[in-house]
C-alpha cells in the first residue's frame, strides 16, 4: 500500500511508532553516551594515562611504564619538592622530578666523594640527600656550559627546576632551564602497567 492510500489514522500510527522506536533507541544507548561524556571530561580535566618513554627516570620509572597523570593536583595541593611531574615542551611531554621550587637557590656539581664520582645537589646552601637515586645512578653529567654546574642559580617565581633520576641520560632543567607553572600538566605517582610494576611510586617529600 502506497503512502498516498494510507488513512490519516494509519499515518499517525506510523509516525507514533517511528518516534517510539527513535526514543527507545536513544534510551538504549543513553547510558553509553553518559559514560563516554564522563570519560572525556575526566581525561580532559582530571586524570589521563601517560606513557614513560626512555630511561631518563630510571630506576624509578622504566621505559614503557603507563602512569596516571593527575591534572588537578598542582592546583589543589600545589607542586612539592621531589614530586614527579609531566611537563609540556616544544618537543613533546617530559616526565621529571621536581628538585627546585620557586625562590630556591640551587647548585648541582659532580664531585668525588669517598673516591667515588657522584652528583652533589645543594639547595639553599645545604647538601640534599637524594634517596631516590641508586648508587649506580648517582654519577651525573655536568657540562661546562650549563650555568648550574658553575654557579648557584635562583629558581624564578612561578617556575620549577626539574631533573630526571637517571642524571646521565636526562634532558632536563640543566639544559632547557626552569619550567613555568603553566607548562606543568600535573603530577604522577601511580604505575598502571605493566601489572608486575603496578602500584604507587615511593614518596620522598
Amino acid at each position: 500500500m502506497s503512502e498516498k492510500n494510507l488513512t490519516l489514522e494509519e499515518k499517525e500510527t506510523i509516525n507514533k511508532n517511528t518516534k517510539k522506536a527513535s526514543k527507545d533507541l536513544f534510551l538504549e544507548y543513553m547510558p553509553y553516551l553518559i559514560i563516554i561524556f564522563f570519560v572525556v571530561i575526566i581525561r580532559l580535566f582530571v586524570a589521563t594515562p601517560v606513557n614513560v618513554k626512555g630511561s631518563s627516570m630510571s630506576p624509578t620509572l622504566q621505559n614503557g611504564d603507563t602512569m596516571i597523570l593527575y591534572k588537578l593536583t598542582k592546583n589543589i595541593r600545589g607542586i612539592k619538592r621531589f614530586d614527579i611531574v609531566v611537563i609540556k615542551t616544544d618537543s613533546g611531554d617530559l616526565i621529571k622530578r621536581v628538585i627546585g621550587l620557586p625562590g630556591d637557590k640551587i647548585k648541582y656539581e659532580v664531585k668525588y666523594v669517598n673516591e667515588e664520582k657522584t652528583g652533589v645537589l645543594t639547595i639553599n646552601g645545604e647538601v640534599v640527600e637524594e634517596k631516590f637515586l641508586t648508587t649506580s645512578k648517582k654519577i651525573g653529567t655536568c657540562e661546562t656550559n650549563w650555568t648550574i654546574c658553575s654557579e648557584e642559580i635562583t629558581v624564578p617565581e612561578g617556575e620549577y627546576f626539574v631533573m630526571g633520576d637517571n642524571r646521565d641520560d636526562s634532558k632536563d632543567s640543566r639544559m632547557i632551564g626552569t619550567i613555568p607553572f603553566k607548562d606543568v600538566k600535573g603530577t604522577t605517582e601511580l604505575i598502571l602497567f605493566p601489572f608486575n610494576r603496578f602500584g604507587k611510586v615511593k614518596k620522598y617529600n
